[in-house]
């Protein structure tokens, strides 16, 4: 199933992948059975398998929805009047923000990550090519408006997204408290900016 047949899921479908995020973001990957799943949508174990071929595959359906969910929210949520410095800088402090929340909501969402990060690292790279995307579009515009002087836009969002890795779903990367996790977030921003701002 495509990204695009994930979120517009309909019937049989969308009752597999609601009774799957419910197991996988609250126990986690270990800890959630596909059995488990088909009891609470009421899709037989086979029928499970014709949209999925594997637990992970229905993990990564479950994660990359709200890896979607969340790029919308980022999309939406600057200011498109605003200049690109400002537009980046909100995109990447309400990506921090937005994912902290996430795994907060969400116990199992940090066990599904992890595993996807170690058994599909090229899906777990393709579900933050997403998250790129705004990024891409901000540079962009930036460079259209001589805010910034990039050679390579999506060489610069690739090193930002590197660069801003701990950041996101930070839980994951740091066990410091919040706050001391956003005001290093704010400072390591303020240097990006400086990076890509013309002089």
């Amino acid at each position: 199933m495509s990204i695009a047949e994930i979120l517009t899921a309909k019937g049989r479908a969308a009752d597999l992948l609601s009774a799957a995020r419910n197991a996988f973001l609250t126990q986690g990957y270990k800890k959630t059975s596909v059995s488990e799943i088909a009891d609470a949508s009421g899709i037989s174990m086979a029928h499970i398998y014709n949209f999925y071929p594997s637990k992970i595959d229905l993990a990564l359906a479950v994660v990359a929805a709200e890896v979607v969910k969340l790029v919308a929210r980022l999309e939406t949520a600057t200011d498109p009047n605003a200049s690109a410095s400002a537009r980046l800088s909100k995109f990447l402090m309400m990506e921090f923000d937005e994912t902290y929340r996430l795994l907060e909501l969400n116990e199992g969402l940090g066990d599904c990550l992890r595993i996807l990060e170690q058994k599909r690292p090229s899906d777990f790279e393709e579900l933050f090519r997403f998250v790129r995307q705004p990024m891409h579009t901000i540079l962009h515009s930036g460079n259209l408006a001589e805010e910034f002087d990039l050679r390579d836009v999506n060489q610069v969002a690739r090193n930002i997204q590197a660069a801003t890795m701990k950041f996101r779903f930070p839980q994951l990367h740091s066990k410091e408290p919040y706050e001391t996790q956003r005001k290093e977030c704010i400072g390591v921003i303020k240097m990006l900016l400086k990076g890509v701002e013309r002089r």
